[in-house]
Order: structure tokens, then sequence, then C-alpha cells
């Protein structure tokens, strides 16, 4: 989970958007492979991450880099820079874990368009630095878009005042969620993080619910569910 006092974190007004794919500027452009060996060095993975690597990913493009010199946006904060990395996979799922050994490995704001079979999506984990070592970088749980056809129109990148207001501009668009007046990004993605807890709680209760044969117990865990299923819901509003 995120700290809620961090004190550069600039308040979101709420939205009912739909997103919308985004269209990086030309000028952002990278278009460099990343070879998975350099991400080892720096990201240390297990072995079994390291072979999700090569099992579910065909490659890694470095495909923009958002910096004041290719977008004319000013540095702020601990945004100097937002990467933009392609994830091609050979199959549709990637595991969190192995984003954040991504993650890990390059220290800068990451948003990545995982694409495979023709359709794309968006994920990323809101990623800032320490407050109390700036050396470190804080990761908060992946959020995932819903899948693109990839001839999907593009709209151009949000327009903002410096990269940090970009960066938390473009994680609020990909959180499941809309924020609440006044409330900033850690606060909002730190809800969207305690309703994907909550919905894989009630996921569980949902299936010991479904397998109990005891009728008292049923009944027990039913209105359990249905309290968190309330909790889920004043949370998303």
């Amino acid at each position: 989970m995120i700290s809620s006092n961090h004190p550069s974190a600039f308040r979101i007004h709420p939205s009912s958007f739909t997103l919308h794919p985004f269209a990086f500027p030309c000028n952002a452009c990278v278009g460099k492979i990343l070879p998975k060996n350099k991400i080892y060095e720096h990201g240390s993975p297990s072995a079994s991450i390291k072979e999700s690597f090569v099992k579910d990913i065909e490659k890694i493009i470095w495909a923009y880099k958002l910096s004041p010199e290719t977008i004319n946006v000013p540095a702020n904060g601990f945004v100097q820079e937002i990467q933009i990395f392609k994830v091609i996979l050979k199959k549709e799922s990637i595991k969190d874990e192995t984003l954040a050994v991504i993650d890990k490995s390059i220290p800068s704001p990451i948003l990545y368009e995982i694409i495979f079979n023709n359709k794309f999506r968006y994920a990323a984990a809101y990623k800032r630095q320490s407050e109390s070592d700036k050396t470190k970088w804080v990761v908060s749980s992946y959020f995932y878009t819903s899948w693109f056809s990839e001839d999907t129109q593009r709209s151009p990148i949000p327009i903002a005042l410096d990269l940090q207001t970009l960066y938390e501009t473009l994680i609020a668009n990909i959180l499941p969620i809309r924020s609440r007046q006044n409330e900033n990004i850690i606060e909002l993605v730190a809800r969207a993080e305690r309703i994907e807890m909550k919905n894989r709680e009630a996921a569980q209760l949902e299936i010991s619910m479904n397998r109990e044969k005891q009728f008292n117990r049923k009944v027990e865990l039913n209105s359990e569910l249905r309290k968190l299923k309330q909790e889920i819901k004043e949370l998303s509003l």
C-alpha cells in the first residue's frame, strides 16, 4: 500500500471519461528493443520470473520517452521522464511480478502497452521515489485497462503543465475508478488497491459459500459476502 501523505501529490478533478488509447508524439519515439538480459542485470528476477520472461514475452520495446526535450513539458518532482514500453506477449496474460522486475530495473515511471494477437491494453503501477530514501522507488499494485483492437482510434496525450502532473493523469486514466472531490493520486491509488483486495476476498468467499454443505454456515457466508460487496460499492463511488 502507498502512504497518503506524499507532499507533492496534486489534486485530480473527478471525472467520468472513457479511456481512449494514447497517440504519443512522434518526437518522443525511441523504438529500441530492450534486451531481457539487461533487465535481469538490474532487476534481479527469480528463476521462475526469468522463465516467465522467456515463455510469456516475445520482446520488449522502449517505444517512447516523454521528457522536456521530446515533448516540451518541464520535469517536476520525481518525474524527470516517463517511459512508454511496448511488451509483446506470446500469450494473453503477464504476471505482475514480471512487470515489477522491469520497474525495478528502470529508475523512471513507466506506462506499459501490453500487446497480444492484434489487441493491446495499458498496464502500470503508480511509481514514486521513497520519501525516506530518494535512491529507492515505491511501487503500487498493477492496474490494467480492458483490451483495445489494434485499429482503435487514438487520442493525444493529456495536456499538463509538467511531467509529474502528466504522469499522475496517465495513471488516473487507467485506474478502474474515478477520483473523488479533492482526492489526490496517492489516495486514489490506495482506494483502488483496497477495492482489488476486497474483490479477491469476495471471490474467495463465494467459492467457500458454494462449497459449503451446512445450510446455517452457508447463510452466514452469504451475509458476509453481501456486506463485502456493499463495502466494494461504497469504495467505488
